[in-house]
């Protein structure tokens, strides 16, 4: 999924330029089993990141596995990018939170907790 294409096809995309400046891609570290999630923080909705996989989105499900479009969400070559550039934050959490953020992020598209944990 991370092709030249696609990164040349997002490099300049200005949803994906701002996700960086303004620290989006966060990499969560669980302290006790040393997992390590990637989770991109939106304004209204959070998303589960697998970088040059997949992601939570609707765009990723509807426009890209459903076939509509054939290349991935910006969610998932964004966070190539930040990985590769070192534009990330990275939090560790304790395993219960990290199981709570996971569940907020599920069932209700949000996480509380990721914020909390962010503005410390």
């Amino acid at each position: 999924m991370c092709t030249e294409e696609n990164l040349n096809r997002f490099k300049s995309y200005d949803k994906l330029l701002d996700s960086l400046r303004s620290k989006r891609f966060v990499v969560v570290i669980d302290s006790e089993t040393g997992l390590v999630l990637h989770v991109f923080k939106g304004v209204d909705r959070d998303y589960i990141v697998s970088p040059c996989k997949m992601c939570t989105c609707s765009d990723f499900v509807i426009n890209f596995l459903l076939g509509k479009r054939g290349y991935p969400c910006y969610h998932v070559i964004g966070f190539h990018i930040a990985l590769k550039e070192q534009r990330f934050v990275e939090i560790t959490l304790s395993h219960d939170e990290v199981k709570e953020m996971v569940l907020e992020i599920v069932l209700e598209g949000f996480s509380k907790l990721l914020r909390r944990a962010l503005s410390k």
